[in-house]
């Protein structure tokens, strides 16, 4: 398999992407289209139009298309995906493209994936591990976005076995007094009863987290154009955002390794990481700081890392 075509389907963009490889089996990354994806009705529609724009996208004479999807991968035919309001079926992408094979992986697992490749080389480096580790180790990534994203990988021989998680889905561990106000705020905000990591650490979240503090209701992008480092939603979103990497840290590195910080939210705003109140909150623990000495965290600043996962995942599997 030379060229490939992949998707990295997202609760606010979608995104098709074409790779090859180099003359050393690097990765080349060869174009892009990007599409709102509720701005569709189906995944069918979306991919009818992507093609109608650009013929390489036309999944008709690929062996294999892999596509990154946010949420669970499970065995029944329908997928379905709590930022998404249509699900996929594979049988009906089957019929439609019968001599495809599309492949569906969780997006976050496509974002370990992209930590093997190139898009990854220029990642900023937050916290360095103060033990030596292994070159081949276990790693993980979190990324805030239009929910939470979690995924692992583990080192196994040679190779790496893929740990999908739903952490997102997790109540947040809300603290202090003035944290607990801002969790009763989003209880009666967003109707749950109890906020969970998706509520907080994601675009939505900063938008809530910055109407609590300010009084002030704006959009998550309209947020962030006015933060600075100083701003205290600044301050409260890098601890929230520490909190959840460190517990992930926690169940998925064990032994140590790598975490990786990814999501537009900190990739488009990369002080809301790279900052002294996220890298003590991360190092906060009563009972286990040596294991948190053994891991490295690094902010990804590629935006397409998840494409470049898939892509991975496709010639790894071809």
């Amino acid at each position: 398999m030379e060229n490939i075509i992949v998707c990295d389907l997202g609760g606010t963009n979608s995104r098709f992407a074409s790779f090859s490889k180099g003359k050393n089996q690097e990765i080349v990354f060869t174009g892009e289209i990007w599409e709102e994806t509720n701005s569709y009705n189906s995944f069918e529609q979306l991919i009818a139009d992507v093609k109608k724009q650009d013929n390489r996208y036309d999944p008709t004479g690929h062996q294999a298309v892999v596509v990154a999807v946010p949420g669970p991968v499970t065995a029944d035919d329908q997928l379905t995906f709590p930022n998404i309001k249509w699900p996929i079926s594979k049988a009906a992408i089957s019929k439609l493209y019968p001599d495809t094979t599309f492949t569906f992986i969780n997006d976050f697992i496509a974002q370990a994936y992209g930590c093997l490749t190139g898009a990854a080389a220029n990642a900023l480096p937050i916290i360095a591990a103060k033990t030596p580790r292994p070159d081949h180790a276990d790693l993980a990534i979190v990324g805030a976005g239009t929910g939470t994203g979690h995924g692992a990988l583990k080192a196994f021989g040679q190779d790496y076995v893929p740990f999908p998680s739903e952490a997102g889905h997790a109540h947040f561990p809300f603290i202090t007094k003035a944290e607990l106000e801002f969790r009763d705020f989003l209880n009666a905000k967003n109707g749950h009863p109890h906020p969970v990591c998706d509520d907080v650490v994601s675009g939505p979240g900063l938008a809530g987290l910055h109407q609590f503090l300010t009084g002030r209701e704006l959009p998550p992008n309209a947020v962030a154009r006015e933060l600075t480092p100083e701003s205290p939603t600044t301050q409260w979103f890098s601890r929230f955002h520490a909190r959840v990497c460190r517990n992930f840290a926690f169940t998925a590195l064990a032994a140590g390794g790598q975490l990786f910080v990814s999501g537009g939210v900190a990739i488009k705003n990369p002080f809301l990481v790279d900052n002294d109140i996220f890298r003590n909150e991360f190092l906060s623990c009563s009972n286990n700081i040596s294991l948190l000495n053994n891991i490295s965290v690094s902010l990804i600043r590629e935006e397409r890392i998840g494409l470049y996962g898939a892509a991975y995942y496709a010639f790894k599997t071809s």
